[in-house]
């Protein structure tokens, strides 16, 4: 059984897409916005849940552990609105999580790291991460290990590309 928080958070999820009339079409425009440049986006060779395996895959490698698999493309079923294959994983190391913590305890909130593998209506896949330079940069000492957690994430995605 799910717990309260869960569902408490699928259904504040569902409610905003609801009231926000977001759709399918919305979802899959191809004139949305370019994403800032603290989003990296990279076009993977491969079909939808082979890039999934992969990037898991390409985690575990890096001595990096899968803490989450989050379905959005199962959340939007729940609202009616119908999307190519959509997946965040979420993942990180207790050993980095150590290290931010010593060094700067404000820039606790920024881990795990996260990439999204998002399916388009013509079958490609995007995977997109925040870069961690800018994520973990903005806090005091976390420079030398933001630009290393940005080689291990760009590690990772090059398997699809």
């Amino acid at each position: 059984m799910k717990s309260a928080g869960t569902l408490q958070a699928l259904i504040a999820i569902c409610v905003t897409l609801a009231v926000t009339g977001v759709t399918a079409q919305k979802l899959a425009a191809q004139d949305a916005p370019a994403p800032p440049d603290y989003i990296v986006t990279v076009r993977s060779a491969h079909a939808f849940d082979e890039t999934v395996d992969m990037l898991k895959s390409a985690i575990e490698e890096q001595n990096l552990m899968v803490i989450h698999e989050i379905n959005p493309q199962q959340m939007l079923r729940m609202v009616g609105v119908r999307t190519g294959g959509m997946r965040q994983i979420l993942f990180f190391h207790p050993r980095y999580m150590r290290q931010i913590l010593e060094t700067d305890r404000n820039a606790g909130i920024e881990p795990p790291l996260k990439v999204l593998a998002m399916e388009a209506p013509d079958g490609s896949v995007m995977v997109r991460y925040v870069d961690p330079v800018y994520q973990f940069g903005r806090y005091t000492g976390l420079d030398e290990i933001a630009v290393e957690l940005k080689g291990i994430v760009e590690a990772i995605v090059a398997v699809v590309q």
